[in-house]
């Protein structure tokens, strides 16, 4: 509790200085601004300074609140695959393009539509896809590390011979939106929303098949068992022939 209460409050002196210092660049500028856009850049950066209702009011990485968002990783209603899948980044890209989406809105549109299948592994918890034509994209939950970081082992085939696997590392945070009153000629930055925001991603390789679990905050990452490990072929990533398992601590505070 006291570390979530330290990095609540990290949160909070971060936004005031923002808040403080966005309403400083305001009134170096007001000269030219018109007074009505004065007054209301300044509730709004008072607003945020406040933080009434704002994104920090809970801690980044605390639970899914389960009266308002019932969808899970590991138990159906499943969270859509089509969702973690836009946070993965293209194989012929690099780092990171979408950050982060809202699960409020996005869980029942048609943006994220198609079925969700399951599939049950011994031992595991069920791997969680979908497939559109020849192509399929999917995850299972790895586990979740004592700082609040959920970690995803995703798998995306596009038809070919190559089905690339990588770890996703997400977490979940409240947030506000705008919304319009026209009747009172006003916006309103009261719109609730729950985010999941990716932090980052591993890239394990084509074919890879290893161990997986989360223990505290160190990860454990098996040696490949894979195609790589006994075909003979070539490819793969380098931890294919590397022949290695691995426990990485993660140091981070989401």
């Amino acid at each position: 509790m006291l570390k979530e209460r330290r990095t609540a409050d990290r949160y909070i002196e971060n936004a005031r200085s923002t808040a403080v210092a966005q309403l400083l660049l305001i009134l170096k500028r007001g000269k030219r601004m018109k007074p009505l856009c004065i007054r209301m850049f300044v509730i709004a950066v008072l607003a945020a300074a406040n933080l009434a209702g704002f994104a920090f009011a809970e801690p980044k990485g605390a639970s899914m609140p389960r009266d308002r968002f019932p969808y899970s990783f590991t138990h159906a209603p499943y969270i859509h695959p089509k969702i973690v899948q836009d946070l993965t980044t293209w194989l012929s890209d690099e780092g990171d393009q979408i950050i982060a989406i809202g699960l409020l809105d996005s869980q029942e549109s048609n943006r994220y539509f198609g079925e969700v299948r399951v599939r049950k592994i011994n031992g595991q918890h069920p791997y969680v896809y979908i497939q559109v034509a020849e192509e399929e994209f999917g995850y299972r939950y790895v586990g979740m590390t004592e700082s609040g970081l959920y970690i995803l082992y995703t798998s995306d085939w596009g038809g070919g011979s190559g089905v690339f696997k990588s770890l996703l590392f997400v977490t979940f945070e409240y947030d506000k939106g705008i919304q319009v009153n026209w009747d009172e000629s006003i916006i309103n930055w009261d719109r609730d929303r729950l985010l999941i925001r990716k932090h980052g991603e591993i890239t394990l390789g084509d074919r890879w098949d290893g161990e997986l679990r989360v223990e505290g905050d160190r990860l454990f990452i098996g040696k490949d068992r894979g195609w790589f490990t006994f075909s003979g072929g070539k490819g793969g990533s380098w931890l294919s022939h590397d022949g290695k398992s691995r426990t990485l601590l993660i140091d981070m505070d989401p």
